[in-house]
């Protein structure tokens, strides 16, 4: 096939948006079917060839009009290449958005600018509810920072001090209040790291054990590594596994680094591998009490710097756990568990 038979007019035609060409004089010179179907739906028939395309921006009360036509004066005229404008075109019955963008081309020695509507209503409809529910979480996070927050530590403050054998179990189901709020504020206000700076994985690790409530744990580095990361936000993600551990019974945690990545793994029962993606869902709890979202905030912390995080089988050797029962070849009673690793979180970058 030769250029000279490229069917110009209907692949014209077969643009999805709304398209017209002007002349020099802003004059309507040339539409698709898309535009005179739009026209006929929204402009009683009129194909609108000839037509002032300027003029009626210019007369149209609206301040995206006016800067529209501004700016194919400035096309027409040799200035900007292109010119991109959103705007609402509300129909009686529902609300419609578009973007035109216009593009100068020469042909036959006369300056032209192609004109393109298309229709962006989904995807604004999309961004709006992404913001009403940003607002919305926004309010949720002001609320949990101050309006509950501040009573909750006037209330602990008020438990410590009673002298009462109902007192630990009150003061105990404050502090847990309080570590609710601390993980909800974690997750609904840190979308990206605020700063981040050169960490060095053991320091961090060993610096967020000192903030958890370990009992008799012991915690092993192993090895180090140096990398990007918000230090606050990376503190969390060490807490919550830490946490985790040992409220699942582990008596060990270790930290260590591999290429591109650390992990943290542990000595206790681990993880089905049926529940190894559901355990970071915000509603996936297998403790008493628990609120499934310290996993989550892990691995939003992680995705917020743009990593990877995946729950695996741990790769420790197991010999201080207790035994399983094994048949003679080596395999686990009919009937009883299947001897666990413990788990291992990866994160990685």
């Amino acid at each position: 096939m030769t250029r000279s038979d490229v069917p110009i007019e209907a692949a014209f035609d077969a643009l999805p948006g709304q398209v017209a060409v002007l002349d020099e004089d802003g004059h309507i010179v040339l539409t698709n079917r898309a535009w005179r179907r739009f026209a006929a739906a929204n402009d009683g028939g009129r194909d609108h060839v000839g037509a002032d395309y300027l003029a009626v921006c210019d007369g149209a009360d609206d301040e995206r009009a006016a800067r529209t036509a501004a700016g194919i004066r400035r096309l027409l005229a040799g200035g900007k290449d292109a010119v991109a404008v959103e705007y609402p075109c509300h129909a009686p019955d529902r609300e419609r958005w578009f973007t035109m963008r216009a593009i100068r081309f020469d042909h036959g020695g006369e300056r032209y600018v192609l004109v393109m509507h298309v229709d962006i209503t989904e995807r604004k409809r999309a961004e709006l509810a992404v913001r009403a529910q940003n607002d919305r979480l926004e309010t949720v996070s002001s609320v949990l920072s101050h309006d509950l927050r501040n009573p909750l530590n006037v209330a602990l403050g008020r438990a410590e001090m009673v002298d009462s054998e109902h007192a630990d179990a009150v003061v105990q189901s404050l502090e847990r209040m309080e570590a609710i709020v601390e993980d909800a504020l974690v997750l609904a206000r840190h979308d990206d790291p605020a700063e981040t700076s050169r960490v060095e994985l053991a320091d961090a690790a060993e610096r967020a054990w000192g903030y958890v409530e370990t009992g008799e744990a012991e915690l092993s580095i192993v090895d180090s590594s140096s990398f990007e990361a918000d230090p606050d936000l990376l503190s969390h993600v060490f807490e919550n596994l830490y946490r985790n551990a040992i409220e699942h019974g582990a008596s060990t945690v270790t930290v260590g680094a591999f290429d591109r990545g650390f992990y943290v793994e542990d000595d206790g029962p681990g993880i089905p591998t049926a529940d190894r993606d559901a355990v970071f869902d915000s509603d996936f709890s297998t403790t008493d009490g628990g609120t499934g979202l310290g996993l989550a905030i892990v691995e939003h912390v992680a995705e917020a710097h743009g990593w990877t995080v995946r729950a695996t089988e741990a790769s420790l050797d197991g010999d201080a756990r207790a035994p399983h029962p094994i048949t003679s070849d080596g395999g686990p009673v009919k009937g009883e568990p299947t001897p666990s690793r413990g788990a291992r979180f990866e994160v990685a970058f």
